[in-house]
């Protein structure tokens, strides 16, 4: 065999070699993963101050305050009031005569519970404020709220102050 015939020899097999390298090995195959995650939501609820100005004397005065629940969307919640009942107080709250109570009702707006049920504690079966967060403080979950002082006779003369805690449960 000459040079000549062996270079030609050589740039042939070379030449298999490198086209059937590409071919002959090469392979593919698949696989899946699983993906999972969980979207967790949050709620506040706000209430409008309920300001029932001068206090009467010889008869009760009624203020309302809106609460606006604001839920992320598709949440559950129930708004309640913590307490069993509702006192406005002055000069510091002892005795009879510096406070005034004033129970609260529901009157309209958002869903469950019934109008006219007292906002308490005591009776959350029947006097609470439910609904379906829509991701945003929304006119649909709006409730309002309605209290009563009752009559500032025979009680010291003051400014007179409470805070009603609400709770939201989802």
């Amino acid at each position: 065999m000459t040079i000549k015939n062996l270079k030609n020899s050589l740039l042939i097999c070379s030449a298999l070699l490198l086209s059937s390298a590409n071919n002959t090995f090469a392979a593919t195959a698949s696989g899946s993963m699983s993906v999972t995650g969980t979207a967790v939501g949050t709620c506040t609820v706000a209430a409008s101050t309920m300001a029932f100005g001068t206090l009467n004397f010889g008869s009760t005065k009624t203020a309302t305050s809106t609460i606006t629940p604001n839920c992320t969307s598709g949440i559950t919640y129930t708004v309640t009031n913590a307490a069993d009942t509702n006192t406005l107080i002055t000069n510091g709250g002892s005795g009879i005569a510096n406070q005034v109570a004033f129970p609260i009702t529901i009157t309209s707006g958002g869903s469950g519970g019934a109008a006219g049920a007292a906002f308490t504690l005591t009776n959350a079966a029947a006097g609470y404020i439910s609904g379906v967060g829509t991701g945003g403080a929304s006119s649909s979950g709006l409730s309002t709220l309605t209290g009563t002082a009752e009559s500032a006779s025979s009680k010291t003369i003051g400014n007179y102050t409470a805070t009603v805690t609400l709770t939201i449960t989802y």
